[in-house]
């Protein structure tokens, strides 16, 4: 069957874009390119093969399922699959368990750990408050929502509702009392709420989004708010953040 897109995306985030043993960065840029060198590869713990590094013939799982799936750059690829007296499936086991801990930490400390700005992957923190949805909007210059698909009348009016609603606020914000943003948190607060209660959770950061005019004449950067809503179960969420790609500049006439 193969590995599916969501237990594919679910394996890049949570493992940070890094190799499990030696920790290096799997998608790398390469100077002068606008190309990637891409030196991750995706392991099986056990293998499918009767005679395959740490082949079990009483494995009752799925081989293409996360839970035994891990990350590797190609040389501890390599040395797994050769040292398997070593690399036994319980220790593989760990190593990632282990591994996955030790991103959701360096997240909590750093939020732009694992962002990597030539594929403009950013990571995004779980927003719990209104006022965290309002300080990513005041001040900024441009919007970018964004939501993964939606299955209902009911969840798309939910989810636009609460775009539409900072929409109208990002321009007035400045000139507001404060008795009216406060307000303004309150009503915000609701509305993540309900989210959650749909299965919804919300994240937001701001960010430079690079601007291109006519023949890609670079126009500088402006301060964005991305907001973006998926469902609790993404396979993107690492804990309380949302390792996300997002489109890295606007591009203004041809």
């Amino acid at each position: 069957m193969g590995i599916i897109d969501r237990t594919r995306k679910a394996l890049w985030a949570k493992s940070g874009n890094r190799c499990i043993l030696c920790r290096i960065e799997l998608v790398q840029e390469v100077e002068n390119s606008k190309s990637n060198l891409i030196i991750g590869q995706e392991c099986h713990i056990v293998s499918e093969k009767e005679k395959g590094p740490r082949a079990n013939p009483n494995y009752k799982g799925d081989y293409d399922e996360y839970n035994n799936l891990m990350l590797l750059c190609a040389n501890d690829h390599k040395r797994i699959d050769d040292l398997t007296e070593i690399y036994t499936t319980e220790k593989l086991v760990l190593l990632k368990k282990n591994h996955e801990i030790w991103v959701r930490t360096t997240l909590e400390k750093d939020v732009t750990a694992f962002a990597n700005d030539q594929e403009n992957v950013k990571s995004l923190p779980l927003v719990k408050s209104g006022k965290q949805l309002i300080d990513i909007i005041n001040g900024v210059h441009m919007s970018e929502f964004n939501n993964e698909e939606l299955k209902t009348i009911e969840e798309a009016e939910k989810v636009g509702n609460l775009f539409d609603l900072l929409k109208d606020y990002i321009d007035i914000l400045e000139d507001m009392r404060m008795t009216d943003i406060a307000k303004l948190g309150i009503e915000l607060n609701e509305e993540i709420a309900e989210l959650k209660q749909m299965g919804f959770s919300v994240f937001g950061t701001k960010r430079h989004i690079k601007m291109k005019g006519a023949n890609f004449k670079d126009m500088g950067t402006l301060e964005t708010a991305s907001i973006v809503i998926v469902r609790v179960d993404n396979p993107s969420i690492v804990s309380d953040f949302l390792i996300a790609k997002f489109a890295n500049k606007m591009n203004f006439g041809i």
